[in-house]
């Protein structure tokens, strides 16, 4: 998070907020400046290394600069974004993706780069667009530390029934909120992750010599069918017949 975010403003240029031209795609450019996106709606694309991934409404994108990356839209849905071309000090040197919360410090930045993204001072500019950056730090921050306190609240579970509205209450967090921080950082929904854990203390268990209904016990099933049910549903076998799989053939 390229300390804190704590990156200068050096020059604010070119900003608008509208529709892409037609035919609109940049192939394998490699410009002295980074591109700051808000994607407002529409289909596009970012590609860099062989690796594309979506343009998300509603995110903010900080693009790299002196790196070589491409951008495309889908000509049936065209991207609408506002944006302002950047030189910063340190300068950019990985995209950035950072979704934005209405009525969130970060939301109300970006509100405000909107509301100033035709001025002509480019002063002003420049500060709204600093003050984004401010925040997106910010944001940044928030999104690890939701996400940790996600994976310590499901670490601690005992019980096997994963219930997101009590997660919810735990944390003081959004459904919504608290399933994108936890995606962004460990790739997999909180309840993929709870079943997963589940299941992979479950093996091991069995795998050292436990019996299912032993297990079932241990890790507060209602009965060893009830296990016996959840583990086929995630490793698509029984415990017994995924044990035979694993075992050494003579």
């Amino acid at each position: 998070m390229y300390n804190d975010f704590a990156m200068m403003i050096q020059h604010a240029w070119n900003a608008s907020e509208c529709n892409t031209y037609p035919n609109w795609a940049y192939r394998g450019i490699c410009v002295h400046f980074s591109r700051l996106y808000y994607i407002l709606d529409g289909e596009g694309y970012y590609e860099e290394n062989g690796e594309e991934i979506r343009l998300k409404k509603n995110c903010l994108y900080l693009m790299p600069a002196e790196k070589r990356y491409s951008l495309r839209e889908n000509p049936q849905n065209k991207l609408c974004r506002t944006y302002t071309h950047i030189r910063t000090f340190p300068p950019v040197d990985r995209l950035l993706e950072v979704p934005v919360e209405e009525g969130s410090p970060l939301g109300d930045a970006v509100a405000l780069w909107r509301k100033h993204i035709h001025t002509m001072d480019p002063e002003l500019l420049s500060g709204t667009v600093q003050l984004v950056l401010t925040c997106m730090g910010g944001a940044g921050k928030r999104e690890q530390s939701v996400a940790e306190q996600t994976r310590a609240y499901l670490d601690r579970m005992e019980q096997t029934a994963f219930c997101m509205e009590d997660l919810c209450v735990a944390l003081g967090y959004s459904r919504e909120h608290i399933t994108r921080s936890f995606h962004t950082m460990y790739h997999v929904t909180p309840k993929q992750y709870f079943n997963q854990r589940i299941m992979n203390v479950a093996l091991e268990e069995l795998m050292g010599g436990a019996r299912v209904y032993e297990v079932a016990e241990a890790l507060h099933y209602s009965s060893a069918y009830a296990f016996s049910k959840a583990f086929k549903k995630h490793f698509g076998l029984s415990p017994e017949k995924y044990l035979c799989t694993l075992a050494p053939k003579p």
